[in-house]
């Protein structure tokens, strides 16, 4: 394929790349049906067949440059490599074999959605960030944390598509794709880990613009309306560097499932493959850490010392639990279990390295009035003393905040919140609960019914048909895993 043609049909992409994503799982899909639905497909012509998630088709003129027509109508069926004009005037579709042509349709499509990727992107650049109406209403600081470096991220696919074409320019027969991946993953996409981690800053810093800007939901909404986003909202936009890189492992993992086995073609696919691993699992670290950061933020706000002030942000802290308990007020007597106020309400947040105690107080604050290292904390559970004292566990403090040992006598709501809050104060040195179910060779086991969202960090997220290893079982609950 000659530069010029490869250039004119990756500047004739129409398809934005929500739109391509979009069309391509609805192609990969109909594409199923298709090959359960034939006998024979070797009597499959070309035109009939779809790839998964490939490039638009249109019926393309022999002497016609291979421009993706069908990217600019959205209607159209996606193109694969075998209907280029010089692929087919080649004569190599009858050489090579089904499997090498499936192949080559694989490292087709990971390089034209980079290029529908790119147009998406130099979009987001050119109409929303570059307009003056929006310079003007955005401070500096928050055009910063809303559009972060997505000029970074456009460079770099830039000079991954040029090296993509280039490669693709060689020859009509694509030899490899994956060591390009391979060396732009190693040494330049570096840049979506910083722009994927900022997630958080910017999905708040667009909701409190909506809210607190009338002139920036303004032009947002007029832009959006421009016929180049094809009806794609500003935030699609925004969301799309984190997309593109958890789709590059996939492309690269389809392509691994066509390469011929022990090949070198086998070697960098895997390699390629292993470097997005590791650069998706430091976006997702990223934006926990900064998830995190946010939420030690707000706690801090909310958190007025009786005692001495303990800083509570830090880089290697995070929240494990927060939650309301009822602790006993003065000695236990029988004078005291006929007062009304046997208990009073207090405030737990528990952190992976410290538990701060407090009060709930007028206007969402909480007065703290004692911690500890999360590492001096024990637990025991008090015997069966009737119904006023059930679900009563004893926390010990060995060194508080003013130095010295300290013990409260807490009651949760129920006895399996008791027993989460005991394995979460003091996980390996709780005492008289702890079950060997799990042990078991026969360990009880259920299926989940219903769907449930966790609540807590503590909680399982459970989907429908899951099933559970039953640890400990409660009047009112169960432990699982």
């Amino acid at each position: 394929m000659t530069a010029d043609s490869w250039r004119n049909l990756i500047e004739h992409i129409g398809l934005l790349y929500q739109e391509y994503r979009d069309k391509s799982t609805r192609e990969e899909i109909e594409t199923r049906r298709l090959q359960d639905s034939q006998t024979d497909p070797e009597e499959t012509s070309p035109s009939e067949e779809t790839p998964s998630e490939a490039e638009p088709t249109s019926t393309i003129e022999n002497k016609a440059p291979p421009q993706i027509n069908l990217l600019r109508n959205s209607n159209s069926r996606f193109n694969l490599w075998q209907d280029l004009p010089e692929v087919q005037n080649s004569g190599v579709l009858s050489i090579l074999q089904p499997d090498e042509i499936k192949l080559q349709e694989a490292m087709f499509e990971l390089v034209t959605s980079e290029a529908s990727y790119y147009k998406s992107l130099n979009l987001l650049v050119s109409h929303f960030m570059e307009n003056e109406r929006l310079k003007k209403i955005l401070h500096q600081s928050e055009a910063h944390i809303l559009f972060s470096n997505v000029l970074d991220v456009m460079a770099v696919s830039e000079r991954f598509l040029l090296d993509l074409e280039q490669r693709v320019e060689e020859n009509i027969v694509i030899s490899d794709v994956c060591d390009i991946v391979y060396q732009h993953t190693v040494n330049h996409f570096s840049v979506y880990i910083t722009y994927v981690s900022n997630q958080t800053y910017q999905e708040r810093a667009y909701k409190q613009l909506l809210q607190d800007k009338p002139a920036f939901w303004e032009v947002i909404s007029q832009l959006e309306l421009d016929p180049k986003c094809k009806g794609l909202s500003f935030s699609s936009f925004l969301i799309l560097p984190f997309q593109r890189i958890t789709r590059l492992k996939l492309l690269v993992q389809n392509i691994l499932k066509k390469v011929e086995e022990k090949s070198d073609r086998e070697s960098t696919a895997l390699d390629a493959h292993k470097e997005l691993e590791t650069v998706v699992k430091a976006c997702n670290e990223g934006v926990r850490k900064m998830s995190r950061t946010e939420q030690m933020i707000s706690i801090q706000k909310k958190l007025e010392f009786k005692i001495k002030s303990v800083p509570i942000i830090s880089h290697s802290r995070w929240l494990l639990k927060q939650g309301e308990l009822q602790q006993m007020n003065g000695p236990k007597t029988s004078r005291t279990l006929r007062t009304k106020k046997l208990f009073r309400e207090i405030y737990l947040f528990l952190f992976n390295d410290l538990l701060v105690i407090c009060r709930q107080i007028p206007g969402d604050k909480y007065q703290v009035f004692d911690s500890a290292p999360r590492g001096l904390l024990r637990v025991e559970e008090l015997e069966d003393q009737g119904q006023s004292l059930a679900n009563v566990f004893i926390l010990r403090l060995l060194e508080n905040a003013d130095d010295r040992e300290a013990s409260y006598m807490l009651k949760a709501s129920s006895q399996s919140e008791m027993k989460r809050w005991m394995i979460s104060l003091a996980p390996n040195r709780r005492t008289k609960f702890v079950s060997f179910t799990s042990r078991l060779v026969d360990c009880p086991q259920i299926q989940c019914v219903h769907p449930y969202v966790a609540q807590q960090p503590d909680e399982l997220s459970l989907e429908l048909a899951d099933v559970l290893n039953i640890l400990d079982k409660t009047d009112d609950g169960m432990s699982a895993e």
